[in-house]
C-alpha cells in the first residue's frame, strides 16, 4: 500500500465518520461526557477502577467482556519491584522470562504465546500509542522508567478487533499522564555496579499541565560481558485544557548500550553460571530512541466526543549479532539499522439513551508509515581460534536494502447497557498491511511486495450479578479472531548466514511468509468485597479461556528458513486476588494454570517449549505509621520443556524478593533484595540447533542486594 493509497483510505474513513455524526446524534439525546461518568460511576462500585484500554474508552474495569487488569504507579512503588516488566509478574496469565543474570533484559510470555526473544505476541502502548519495534516487532522495556508510570492497563487475550496486528497475547499499556501534582526521585546503588537515578515532577505551569520525567541506569553484570547503560528523558505539555477540549504534546528520548553474553552451554555453565561464550565476545547494542507525539480530544454537541493522536518516531539501532552454527563454528555479523515512522489515530465516540438503554459507539481509524535501511557487516566467521585473533571491527558490507511498511485500519466498537445490569458489546476492525523491500547489496531482483489484509471480529456479554453498598459482582463471556502479520525481519531481513552447501549463503527470511490468527473464546467473572468500609477491600477475578492458532510460525530445518506450519491450542484458567487495608496494607495472590499444546502432526499434543504449565505470584506490602516499611513478593513457575518433543525438562523455581524502608529525614531508605533465597536457576534455554547433546543456558543470578534513597508525593 502506497503513502497516497493510505491518506486516501484515511479521507474515506474521515468522510465516514463526519456523515455519521449528525445521524448518531439525532438519534441519541444530548449529554454531556461529565455526565455520563457520573453515571457510570453511581452504577458501579467504588473499588472499580475506570479504564481506557479495553474498549478504547473510558469505562469501569468490571463492565468489560475481557480480562483486564490495573496496576496502580503508587502500590507498584511499595513492592520490591525494579523495573516495568517486573511490575507485569503481579499479573495473572503473564510470565517474565529473563535473557539476563539480573532481570534487565526482559521476554514476556502472555497466555503462553512467547516470541523467543525474536518478536512480542502482545501489543504494547506508551499512553495509548503503539511502541514496538518497526522491524521486530519487540518491544524495548527500558523506553519507560518505572518512577514514570501512573499506572499500568493490561488486556489479556486477542485484543486485534481494537488494535490489530500483534494483540494476540494482549494489550499492555503504560499510562504516564497525571492530573494530580507530583515530585518524586530515587537514587540507588548496588551489587554488579548497579547504579541509578531519576524523577518525576509535574503540576501547574501558569495555567497549563505539565510533567517531566528523566531516568539513568547502568550495571556491569552478573555474568561476564554483561555490561548495560539506559538513559530515558521525557514529558509532556498541555497546550490546551479546557472544560470541552484538550491538546497535549510530548516527548520521549532514549537511549541504551548494552553487551550481550548469549546462552551458556551447560558444560561451561556447570563450571561456572557467570561465564560468557567467547563466540559472543563483540556482541552489543547502541540504540537511540525519539518520539514526540501530539494528542487530544474534544466534546462535540455534548453527546459526542472525537480523540485521535499523530506520533512521530525516529530509531537508530547498532548491533552486533552473533549466531552459533555449531558448538565450534558462529557467524558474527555487525547490522546498523535505521527506522522512522508516523502513526496516527482518530475516533469519535457517541453515547447517550436510545429505547431506555445506554448506548456507545465508537468509530474509528489507525493509520502507519515507515521505512528502514539495514547495512550488514562482517565481524567474523569460524571457530574458537578465528575469534581470538578477530580484532571485531567492521571488516565488509555483507548486505544493504531499504524497507517501507504501511498500514490502514478501521474499527468500531459499540456498547449497549440494558436494566443496568447486562452489557452486550460488538465491534470488529478491519486491517491494511502493506511491506516493500529494495536490496541494494547483493541485488537480487526487483522490489518485493506483500500485501495482508485481516478481518477482526469480536462479541461479549457482561451480566452484573450482585450490586450492594458492600459488594458488586458481574460474569463475561467473549469470543473473537485475533491476528499477527509476520513482521519486516521475518519478511526480508538479508542476513546471510554461511552454509557448507550452495549457494554458501541463505537467509532465514521468506516474504512468502503468512499471517497467524487465532480464534479465542472466554468465560471470567470480577467479583468485589468492601469488609471494611475505607479499611479492607478485596477484589477477585477469574477468567477461563481456549485459543486455537493457525499458520504459526516454525522454522524449517530442510529449507532453513521460516515457514507457516504450526498449530497449536492455548487453553488455560487465571486466578487473580488482591486485598488493601489499613496502614498501607495491601496484598496479591496469582494462580495460573496454563496447557499449550501443538497441534502439527508431527508434535500433535505435545507442551510447546519454554511455556510452563503453572505460574504462582504473589506479595504483600505493609507500613508501620510513617516508619518501617516492609513488603515481600514471591514468583513461582514451573517446569516446562526446551524441544518440541518434549524430552528435555528445565526445572522450574521459586523467586523471592524483598523491600525494606525507613524514613531518613524528608527522604527513606530502602533495601532491595533480590532472589532472597539466593536460589540457583536458569531462566529459559534451548538444545543445541546443530543436534548435539549440548543444552544452552540462560542462568539467572543468585542473591542481589541494592539501596535506594528516594523522596516525592
Amino acid at each position: 500500500m502506497t503513502m497516497k493509497e493510505v491518506l486516501v483510505r484515511c479521507r474515506s474513513i474521515g468522510l465516514l465518520l463526519a456523515l455519521s455524526a449528525p445521524a448518531l446524534g439525532a438519534q441519541l439525546p444530548r449529554r454531556s461526557a461529565d455526565s455520563v461518568a457520573k453515571s457510570d460511576s453511581a452504577r458501579t462500585h467504588r473499588l472499580d477502577p475506570v479504564v481506557v484500554t479495553a474498549s478504547r474508552v473510558d469505562a469501569p474495569l468490571t463492565t468489560s467482556a475481557a480480562a483486564v487488569t490495573h496496576l496502580s504507579g503508587s502500590a507498584l512503588r511499595r513492592l520490591p519491584v525494579q523495573t516495568v516488566a517486573d511490575a507485569l509478574q503481579q499479573v495473572p496469565g503473564m510470565l517474565v522470562i529473563q535473557g539476563d543474570g539480573l532481570g534487565l533484559a526482559p521476554r514476556l510470555v502472555v497466555r503462553g504465546f512467547y516470541g523467543g526473544g525474536e518478536t512480542d505476541y502482545a501489543t504494547v502502548l506508551i499512553d495509548g500509542v503503539p511502541a514496538t519495534e518497526l522491524a521486530t516487532g519487540q518491544v524495548n522495556w527500558d523506553l519507560v522508567p518505572l518512577q514514570a508510570i501512573e499506572s499500568i492497563e493490561i488486556v489479556r487475550g486477542g485484543a486485534s478487533p481494537l488494535y490489530g496486528d500483534a494483540a494476540v497475547g494482549g494489550v499492555v499499556n503504560l499510562i504516564t499522564r497525571r492530573d494530580t501534582p507530583v515530585a518524586r526521585w530515587k537514587l540507588g546503588g548496588g551489587e554488579f555496579g548497579q547504579a541509578q537515578g531519576g524523577g518525576v515532577i509535574g503540576g501547574k505551569l501558569g495555567t497549563h499541565q505539565a510533567s517531566v520525567f528523566g531516568d539513568a541506569r547502568r550495571s556491569t553484570g552478573y555474568r561476564a560481558h554483561e555490561k548495560r547503560e539506559v538513559g530515558s528523558l521525557g514529558g509532556s505539555f498541555a497546550v490546551a485544557d479546557g472544560a470541552t477540549h484538550s491538546l497535549t504534546l510530548s516527548t520521549l528520548n532514549h537511549w541504551r548500550k548494552f553487551d550481550e553474553p548469549g546462552a551458556l552451554a551447560d558444560s561451561i555453565a556447570a563450571r561456572s553460571s557467570r561465564a560468557a561464550s567467547p563466540f559472543y565476545r563483540f556482541d552489543n547494542t547502541d540504540e537511540r530512541v525519539h518520539r514526540l507525539s501530539l494528542d487530544g480530544a474534544s466534546l462535540v454537541r455534548a453527546h459526542a466526543r472525537v480523540t485521535g493522536y499523530l506520533t512521530g518516531e525516529a530509531a537508530r539501532i547498532d548491533a552486533v549479532r552473533t549466531l552459533p552454527l555449531s558448538p565450534a563454528f558462529a557467524d558474527t555479523k555487525d547490522r546498523r539499522l535505521n527506522t522512522d515512522r508516523v502513526v496516527g489515530s482518530l475516533q469519535s465516540e457517541f453515547f447517550g439513551q436510545l429505547g431506555g438503554a445506554q448506548h456507545r459507539l465508537v468509530i474509528g481509524t489507525d493509520a502507519g508509515l515507515g521505512r528502514l535501511s539495514s547495512e550488514y557487516f562482517n565481524i567474523v566467521t569460524g571457530g574458537p581460534s578465528a575469534y581470538a585473533s578477530s580484532p571485531g571491527t567492521n571488516v565488509k558490507l555483507d548486505s544493504k536494502g531499504n524497507g517501507r511498511r504501511s498500514m490502514a485500519a478501521a474499527f468500531t466498537h459499540w456498547e449497549g447497557t440494558f436494566a443496568d445490569v447486562l452489557r452486550l458489546s460488538l465491534g470488529g476492525r478491519m486491517d491494511w498491511i502493506t511491506d516493500r523491500y529494495e536490496p541494494e547489496s547483493p541485488s537480487t531482483g526487483a522490489t518485493t511486495k506483500v500485501f495482508r489484509s485481516a478481518f477482526s471480529p469480536r462479541a461479549g456479554i457482561n451480566l452484573r450479578y450482585l450490586q450492594s453498598d458492600r459488594q458488586s459482582g458481574s460474569v463475561y463471556v467473549t469470543a473473537g479472531q485475533s491476528f499477527k502479520a509476520p513482521t519486516m525481519d521475518q519478511l526480508f531481513d538479508q542476513r546471510r548466514t554461511p552454509v557448507p552447501f550452495p549457494p554458501f549463503a541463505i537467509s532465514t527470511s521468506n516474504s512468502a511468509l503468512e499471517a497467524q490468527y487465532g480464534k479465542s473464546a472466554e468465560v471470567g467473572a470480577y467479583h468485589q468485597v468492601s469488609f471494611i468500609p475505607e479499611k479492607l477491600d478485596a477484589r477477585l477475578s477469574v477468567s477461563a479461556y481456549q485459543t486455537d492458532m493457525r499458520n504459526e510460525l516454525d522454522f524449517d530445518l530442510q529449507k532453513f528458513r521460516y515457514v507457516n506450519l504450526g498449530k497449536s491450542r492455548h487453553r488455560g484458567i487465571e486466578t487473580g486476588l488482591t486485598l488493601d487495608g489499613p496502614a498501607s496494607l495491601s496484598a496479591f495472590a496469582n494462580v495460573t494454570l496454563q496447557r499449550i499444546t501443538s497441534r502439527a502432526p508431527a508434535d500433535s499434543g505435545h507442551l510447546l517449549k519454554a511455556i510452563p504449565k503453572r505460574v504462582l505470584s504473589g506479595g504483600i506490602s505493609r507500613s508501620i505509621a510513617h516508619a518501617l516499611s516492609a513488603s515481600v513478593q514471591v514468583t513461582n513457575v514451573g517446569d516446562s520443556f526446551l524441544d518440541d518433543a518434549n524430552t528435555l525438562t528445565l526445572a522450574g523455581h521459586t523467586q523471592v524478593d524483598a523491600r525494606a524502608s525507613y524514613p531518613v529525614g524528608h527522604a527513606r531508605l530502602s533495601i532491595d533484595v533480590r532472589n532472597l533465597f539466593g536460589t540457583q536457576f536458569n531462566s529459559t534455554g534451548f538444545p543445541d540447533p546443530a543436534g548435539s547433546p549440548l543444552i544452552y543456558y540462560f542462568p539467572a543470578a543468585g542473591r542481589v542486594l541494592s539501596i535506594g534513597l528516594e523522596s516525592g508525593w
